[in-house]
């Protein structure tokens, strides 16, 4: 059982949620400027690395509506990102958050240790801080990802002015390309986090949104300390009967 007490900043929370939302806009809006030529190989040519060449994206999982309306929300979204993903990365640098973030030593080992438990190889929950290590690589990488889709986003959206970084990306086919892969990794980053808040943690959702933990809630991510043993007593020591001293001989009476 835990005591209340503050979780997450309001500055984490508010860029969470935003964070959220602008991912949310940009995967749909994308999956439907996709949808428009949902090929990467020019016509004529051949790709070597999408199997799925002339078949679009489900509409359920598309956002915008038409191309152009797309592109408006996807921009938009953009620079929703990155604003919001800017001041989040000030913020957790000057508060010092960017610590419970940072991979330690022995990470990989203590990650391995984590899938474990979530497939029920391990019963009990490894012990660790405010995040486990599975946590800690997913919100160390889940920047550098979102910086990757901006940069090669801006490939493809301005392939002639920023000529040089597409360039550096393998050109305009490639650089669509691994804007789509960087995509990906974000969607799995995304469901990875939410399976791990549901799983492990969900009281962790009410405190991304109070900013508290509620009294009286336990938090199993932070792993229970063993409880201690009563010290065993020693058996009784057996005490030898008390015997009553003798008495004295009657006197002799006088006469």
């Amino acid at each position: 059982m835990g005591a209340a007490g503050p979780r997450h900043h309001l500055v984490v929370r508010i860029t969470h949620w935003v964070n959220a939302l602008a991912l949310f806009i940009m995967i749909g809006s994308g999956l439907r400027i996709f949808n428009a030529y949902p090929a990467f190989a020019r016509k004529g040519e051949t790709f070597c690395c999408y199997p799925f060449a002339g078949h679009p994206i489900p509409d359920w999982l598309t956002f915008g509506g038409w191309l152009a309306g797309a592109r408006r929300w996807h921009f938009a979204a953009m620079w929703l990102l990155v604003a919001n993903g800017l001041v989040y990365l000030g913020f957790i640098y000057l508060h010092g958050e960017w610590r419970d973030l940072v991979p330690r030593r022995g990470v990989l080992r203590d990650a391995l240790e984590m899938v474990k438990f979530y497939l029920r190889v391990r019963k009990d929950h490894p012990p660790q801080g405010k995040h486990n290590a599975l946590q800690r690589l997913a919100y160390f990488w889940m920047p550098y990802v979102g910086i990757a889709a901006v940069i090669s986003g801006l490939a493809i959206w301005k392939p002639v002015q920023l000529a040089p970084l597409t360039r550096v990306l393998g050109g305009y086919v490639w650089a669509r390309y691994w804007h789509f892969v960087v995509m990906l990794g974000l969607v799995l980053l995304s469901v990875g986090h939410v399976f791990m808040v549901f799983v492990v943690d969900p009281h962790s959702l009410r405190s991304m949104i109070t900013g508290r933990l509620a009294a009286g809630t336990h938090t199993p991510p932070a792993g229970d300390p063993p409880k201690p043993h009563p010290p065993e007593s020693d058996p009784p020591v057996q005490q030898p009967p008390v015997q009553e001293p003798p008495k004295p001989p009657p006197e002799p009476e006088q006469t």
